[in-house]
Formats: C-alpha cells, structure tokens, sequence
C-alpha cells in the first residue's frame, strides 16, 4: 500500500510508479488521501480535476469517504483482493485534516474556522461510528467511554515511555533502508560494525 495526499497526487513521479505497476501488474494499492488541501493549497487551486482515482485510464479507481469507518473497511477488502489476484488499483478517500501540516502551520489561513468546525461535527469518522454503535444497540455510552478511557491511558503510557526513553544512535536512521554493502558513494561513507555507512 502506497499512501499520498492530493498535492503529491500532482507529481511526476506518481505516474511514473503508475505505469510501472501496470506493467509489471505489480500487487499495490495507491492510496491518495484526499483532504482537500495540500501544504496550505485547497484543491481547486492546484489541481485541475479533482477525481484522482480516475487519473490513470489503464488502473481502475475508487472513490470513497474516508471518514466512514465501514465504507473504509469494504474498500480495503475488495482492493487488497484486486491487487493480489489482478494487479494495481487506485484508491481515493474523500477525508478531512482539522489541524495544520506543521506547527508553523496554523491550519486557518486558508480556509475558516467554521468550515473545520462543520467538518468535525458533521463528518468525524469517531463520532459517526459512536452513533452508529449506540443506535443499533451494539454497544452502551457506557461501553464507549470504557474504551475511550482505556485508550487514553494505553496514550499515555506511550508517551511517558516514549519521552523517558533514551534517543537512539544516530547509526539507527540507516538500519532497514538499505541492503547491505548497496550503497557506496566515494568520499562519504564510514565503517560502523562492519557495514558500510553514510556519515553523519
């Protein structure tokens, strides 16, 4: 699976890998992430369709809400089955980010507070599935807030191990990206336990 958003959706190199994959009939899902805007871009301004499931006339695609937990589920059911026994195949969640790209990123330059206040509470994919669970009776308010506490304190313990653990060796940024003795650029590579490294 392959995930990108909808302002990488308009690189090269996206097309590139879809040709690729359809000549090899490679196993892959394309997943664009379609919220709407890019690094502050809506989607009206920097792309000239926004249907990016249907970008590729030799890969089929389909569009779906992101924000719906079981729609979700069914697409990825039927894509994972298309990719292993037909090849490539293009995804497309219509979905919704609340908050900015990054902290210097407020999220509200360009677009309004009130459009993300609808969004979320309108389209929240947690609210929607609470709903759906109470109102067909599959689970209590009280169940519900058992699991949200309980996933809250499994967080928290994350965090608290995570910021008492000690920063990893710089050495750790290598492991698992290259094969072994594959890279070997002249002037800037190190020995570390054997193994040819870039310096740091």
């Amino acid at each position: 699976m392959s995930y990108y958003g909808d302002g990488a959706a308009n690189q090269g190199q996206i097309f590139e890998a879809y040709n690729m994959s359809a000549i090899w009939k490679l196993p892959i899902i394309y997943i664009c992430e379609n919220n709407s805007y890019a690094m502050g871009t809506s989607v009206e301004r920097s792309s000239a369709t926004d249907e990016f499931h249907s970008r590729s006339h030799y890969l089929p695609g389909i569009k779906f809400d992101g924000m719906n937990v079981l729609q979700t589920r069914e697409v990825g059911r039927f894509a994972v089955e298309y990719a292993k026994t037909k090849g490539p195949i293009i995804l497309e969640a219509k979905t919704y980010r609340y908050k900015g790209h990054s902290m210097s990123d407020p999220g509200i330059t360009y677009r309004t507070r009130d459009e993300v206040d609808n969004i979320r509470g309108t389209r929240d994919p947690i609210d929607k599935i609470v709903r759906y669970l109470t109102e067909n009776g599959l689970a209590t308010d009280e169940e519900i807030k058992a699991i949200a506490n309980e996933v809250k304190e499994q967080v928290d313990a994350a965090v608290k191990a995570a910021t008492a653990a000690p920063s990893p060796a710089p050495i750790e940024l290598f492991k698992d990206v290259y094969v072994e003795d594959a890279l070997f650029i002249r002037g800037t590579e190190q020995m570390h336990n054997g193994y040819l490294v870039p310096k740091i």
